[in-house]
């Protein structure tokens, strides 16, 4: 393929770059996002505090982060009705029994062998624990003991403590920058795929021409009737329709059988406007995007459409019942004739 020498042409290629940057800038803070959720969580680990020194030390302090290293399998005890997602354990740390308030997930990597031998942490704040479930934590600590090993209410505090391990509360407070990052990996994928896209259609394009139908091409961009729309990507020289709408399209008037305005609208609201042109092979191109407010851009739209139907008197203009059956008319002909 022939370099293109043209700077207008050059200067269009070159914003399609500006996909690949907008990529580069959501993609970044998308990983921003995700390094201050992991900077925090980390942050969060060096203010746990275990939580038998909490009972012990801070007079079983609520709301404060703690941590335990669980040394046994959980036994759960009881869960609220409408939640089927978290439950209370009774869980060990090989020295002493806590109550934990954990999700199914949490649970299910903990309910498994050799624990004893490589513990698992698990992280919380503290809740003060209502008397339903200390009577419920004791039910479930005496079941199956003898009478002289089993624990009353005054020997609550001294088993469990004061507070119990709400691992649930911490696990949503710390999923906020997760969440959030979705949002510009999201977009940096879209403007990704846009880039890609366009990048394929204009090499592609291109690809189809001759060296010297490269020539002509740049000739007629620099001839002083060419009318350039360059904010909206759109060349119009005397023998082509040169758009880098969606990457490079390019166009002979007299290939053209159909040209209309087509509105896109939201909640009643147009909110943008295209020129769709059809070819004589029945494939249809978006040649320019505007807004759907400005009058400018309205007259442009005019503008446009009179130009292409000045250079193809053929063409069909607007998109109506009439036009939409003569141009199945016209395909259905030229298939017969091919």
């Amino acid at each position: 393929m022939k370099k293109i020498k043209n700077e207008k042409i050059k200067k269009e290629m070159k914003k399609i770059n500006n996909y690949l940057y907008v990529f580069i800038i959501f993609l970044a803070l998308g990983v921003l996002f995700i390094a201050i959720g992991i900077f925090e969580n980390r942050q969060n680990e060096k203010s746990y505090i275990y939580l038998n020194d909490i009972i012990e030390n801070k007079s079983n302090e609520e709301n404060a982060y703690a941590y335990l290293e669980i040394t046994q399998a959980p036994y759960s005890i009881a869960k609220y009705e409408n939640d089927a997602d978290n439950a209370f354990y009774i869980v060990f740390d090989g020295r002493y029994f806590y109550i934990a308030y954990l999700s199914n997930d949490v649970y299910e990597k903990l309910n498994v062998e050799g624990l004893e031998e490589n513990p698992l942490t698990i992280y919380g704040t503290t809740t003060n624990t209502p008397d339903e479930l200390r009577s419920i934590a004791l039910e479930a600590y005496n079941e199956g003991l003898e009478e002289e090993d089993q624990i009353s209410m005054e020997d609550f505090n001294s088993y469990f403590g004061e507070v119990y391990l709400n691992n649930v509360s911490l696990k949503k407070l710390n999923s906020t920058f997760f969440i959030i990052s979705i949002i510009p990996f999201t977009i940096s994928l879209i403007f990704l795929i846009l880039f890609i896209t366009k990048k394929i259609k204009t090499k592609k394009t291109l690809n189809k021409l001759t060296d010297e139908e490269i020539d002509q091409l740049e000739k007629d961009i620099d001839n002083d009737k060419t009318k350039y729309y360059e904010k909206y990507h759109l060349f119009l020289t005397d023998n082509y329709i040169i758009s880098f709408n969606h990457g490079l399209i390019l166009l002979k008037y007299n290939d053209l059988l159909w040209v209309y305005e087509h509105n896109l609208k939201q909640y009643g609201i147009t909110t943008a406007k295209n020129i769709f042109v059809m070819t004589n092979e029945g494939k249809t191109y978006n040649i320019i995007s505007t807004d759907g407010i400005s009058k400018k851009a309205n007259q442009f739209l005019k503008e446009i459409i009179s130009i292409i139907s000045n250079k193809n008197e053929k063409v069909l203009i607007g998109y109506n019942k009439k036009n939409e059956t003569e141009i199945k008319e016209i395909l259905k002909d030229n298939q017969i004739n091919q």
